[in-house]
């Protein structure tokens, strides 16, 4: 065996570390504490939303029309529509004819499709289906010999059951056709019940309507007075808000201020200590490293000579176990290698003869299932002929049965047009009788009109006395209807005149009163809303002493924090003086113009 060389020792090089400088800490920013409130804008007077959708709608089409010119009809994209001189419609029909003519649907000759029931169709089964089908017949079979075994334990068969519960279906289904003439009757009295509740229903939803109506009038007035009284804590709410808010910013963003250089100061020193901590900890891991290196490099400067012969029938330690040599262990697999093939060889003829078994099983299920197949559709032909003529007697028999209904119902309404026709005929006999009696009576009508003839004369004659005597009254009254008229005429336009002041006194009496009545209603409709608003701040104070009583601690500071805002408040407005005042007493007017 050759000497192995000796390797080449490590020499350590120390790394260049250089010391880590301390971060550049930038400046913070400077925030300005002065809060300046600028005037309210010109503009805001001088324009409205009216005059501001005009201005949009114009900038809206002069873009439009600076986008159209912008573009021109002459840029746009021109599609061919063409190829050598024809259209694209022509060259596409002209392919379709070519192809259809390869079609040929004008071919002479014309095969017939098969008759499966003379030549039998060539139906190739996979094993899936075949299994399924065999499992479903398996299991019919089953199924007729426990049905067998029943009839054996039991001793009785129940097709005479089977049969009765036939002609009781069928006397069910006869009965269930005699009751639609029945059904029909109770459907025309059900419509008029149906009218009569519809209307009763109708008048119950007109009195719920007006119910309802009531009742939203009362809950609009109820919404309105509290509309009003939120109104007036909003308006409480927004006065209380505008007096602090003139002077919280400043102090504000001063306590920001001085958090910011609390917060620098910190940081500030907490870097200091993190510098230090990281000097010590480098400072402990050089010396680490410097040990490190100090017994790696004694470690590699002594080197021992070791020669290995390697025995290919001696184990790597004691032989115990799983401890073998190289040669056992190539023997060793040889054997394993000569049993996995003699056991795949077997394996193989196992598998071929199972593959073998499964096919003469398929083959086997395969012919029982086409015998079963064979019986299967003769007994369906026999069954869907027996269905044919059961279906065919039952559409007889239902023919049979809506002939008698509408025989039913045209026999009632023949009898309902016989009775109209009777009524009919006995109202013309009526009428009859009433022109034959008013025939008999036309004799002593003649005599009558007679009667009634010299009667009028007489009248006309005394008529004619009457208006010469009143002619003469007239002519003798005349003359004292003309005097009497003046004073009549005096004494209406006296009375006249008494009526009209009497009917405007009267009028502006009612008015008073009305005035009155209003005045008193809205004095009520005040004093009430007063109530409302004091039971509301009862309301409000009591749940106040409740809230107090449930968290003391949270009112305590709440007191604290308002009694030293207000004593900020004061000490402001005494060091402000009177410019202060006057710009208090100038916002307003803005604040005026600006609602």
């Amino acid at each position: 065996m050759a000497k192995v060389e000796k390797k080449v020792s490590t020499v350590p090089v120390s790394p260049r570390l250089t010391q880590t400088r301390l971060p550049v800490l930038v400046d913070p920013e400077r925030i300005p504490a002065q809060m300046v409130a600028k005037d309210v804008p010109d503009f805001i007077n001088r324009t409205s939303l009216a005059k501001i959708a005009q201005e949009k709608k114009l900038m809206a089409e002069k873009t439009r029309e600076s986008t159209q010119k912008k573009y021109p009809s002459s840029l746009l994209y021109k599609f061919h529509e063409n190829k050598g001189g024809r259209s694209l419609e022509e060259v596409r029909r002209e392919v379709d004819d070519e192809f259809n003519k390869q079609l040929a649907f004008d071919s002479s000759f014309y095969h017939e499709p098969p008759d499966f029931s003379k030549v039998k169709a060539d139906v190739k089964l996979n094993t899936s289906t075949v299994l399924k089908e065999d499992f479903l017949y398996r299991r019919q079979q089953a199924k007729d010999a426990a049905l067998l075994r029943q009839y054996e334990e039991e001793l009785r068969d129940p097709f005479d059951y089977y049969m009765w519960q036939h002609e009781m279906k069928e006397r069910d289904h006869q009965d269930k056709l005699k009751q639609v003439v029945f059904r029909r009757e109770q459907a025309k009295q059900t419509s008029i019940e149906a009218k009569d509740a519809m209307e009763k229903q109708r008048e119950d939803n007109m009195k719920i309507a007006n119910l309802m109506r009531e009742q939203a009038e009362v809950i609009k007035d109820q919404k309105d007075l509290e509309k009003e009284i939120e109104m007036l804590h909003n308006k409480e709410l927004v006065h209380k808000i505008s007096e602090v808010r003139d002077k919280n910013p400043i102090e504000a963003a001063q306590k920001v201020i001085k958090e910011r250089i609390e917060i620098g100061k910190r940081v500030r020193e907490e870097l200091e200590e993190k510098r230090l901590l990281k000097e010590e900890e480098d400072r402990r891991e050089e010396e680490l490293k410097a040990d490190r290196i100090r017994q790696l490099r004694a470690m590699n400067t002594v080197h021992k000579e070791h020669i290995a012969v390697f025995d290919p029938t001696l184990t790597a330690g004691v032989t115990l176990l799983d401890q073998m040599s190289y040669m056992e262990m190539k023997i060793r697999r040889q054997q394993e290698k000569m049993k996995a093939e003699e056991a795949e060889a077997l394996k193989r003829q196992e598998i071929a003869d199972e593959k073998k078994r499964k096919l003469d099983d398929l083959e086997r299920r395969k012919d029982t299932i086409m015998r079963a197949r064979e019986l299967k559709a003769a007994t369906g032909k026999s069954n869907r002929q027996k269905m044919l003529e059961t279906k065919k007697r039952e559409e007889e028999e239902l023919d049979q049965a809506r002939r008698e209904a509408d025989s039913l119902v045209k026999q009632e309404i023949a009898r309902k047009h016989e009775l109209k026709r009777l009524e009919q005929e006995a109202l013309k006999a009526e009428e009859a009788r009433i022109k034959r009696q008013q025939q008999y009576l036309g004799v002593a009508m003649g005599q009558v009109e007679q009667m009634r003839e010299r009667e009028l004369q007489m009248a006309r004659e005394r008529q004619v006395r009457e208006q010469e005597k009143e002619a003469k009254l007239k002519t003798a009254s005349k003359v004292a209807t003309s005097l009497s008229d003046r004073k009549n005429k005096i004494h209406i336009e006296t009375v006249t005149q008494k009526s009209r002041l009497a009917e405007i006194a009267e009028r502006d009496l009612a008015v008073e009163m009305e005035k009155k009545l209003a005045i008193e209603k809205f004095k009520s409709s005040v004093v009430e809303k007063k109530e409302l608003f004091r039971e509301g701040q009862q309301q409000h104070d009591a749940t106040k002493t409740a809230s107090i009583e449930h968290n003391p601690y949270a009112h305590r500071i709440s007191e604290e924090s308002l009694t030293k805002v207000r004593t900020m408040q004061k000490m402001s407005r005494s060091l402000s003086g009177g410019a202060g005042d006057n710009r208090g007493g100038a916002q307003p007017s803005k604040r005026v113009q600006i609602q």
